[in-house]
């Protein structure tokens, strides 16, 4: 996997490009400062990322990822 600057998930045109970040690529929606990990689409088209702060309050960061990428492969 090549290293990327952080992609802005809100300005990826067209939308459905977005199916085309590799899995484990950092993002953020809007503000720099929120960043995420993308997990992938899902086939009804939802878009699966673990937000750093929700996953570092988790309390298990590597098992929060883990399961979000399983539901994103689902």
């Amino acid at each position: 996997m090549k290293y990327q600057q952080p992609i802005n998930i809100w300005n990826v045109v067209p939308a459905a490009r977005i199916k085309d970040i590799q899995p484990g690529q950092w993002v953020y929606a809007g503000d720099k400062a929120d960043k995420g990990i993308f997990l992938g689409v899902r086939s009804t088209g939802v878009i699966v990322c673990a937000w750093y702060r929700n996953a570092k309050n988790s309390h298990d960061f590597k098992g929060y990822v883990k399961s979000l990428r399983q539901y994103a492969q689902g």
